[in-house]
């Protein structure tokens, strides 16, 4: 069979590291931003999001905790006149809403 190399293992683990060092200094600038002194998972994602050559790396990554991107499709940004919200209030969105008709 075959064998790896030591020096391939050490050759890895600073491949490792280089990757960690660019994540953590992405987070941290997202969590400065944000005023905030802890990275967070939402952090994470967010600086791996926003940054192009890391965002493949993650592309089938799911991190717990992080939320979703933000942002709002442009197809839902539809033009809204006086009449779009009219009669909202008054309809039963919830039985427990205070005079709700079911």
């Amino acid at each position: 069979g075959r064998f790896i190399r030591p020096a391939s293992a050490v050759y890895l683990g600073a491949v490792i590291e280089y990757l960690l060092a660019e994540v953590l200094e992405l987070a941290g600038n997202c969590a400065r931003d944000n005023k905030r002194k802890i990275i967070k998972p939402r952090h994470i994602m967010m600086a791996v999001e926003m940054d192009d050559e890391l965002k493949p790396l993650f592309s089938d990554v799911i991190m717990p905790g992080s939320g979703v991107v933000p942002g709002v499709h442009t197809c839902l940004m539809g033009k809204r006149d006086q009449d779009t919200f009219r009669g909202w209030a008054r309809q039963g969105l919830s039985k427990t809403q205070v005079g709700a008709k079911e």
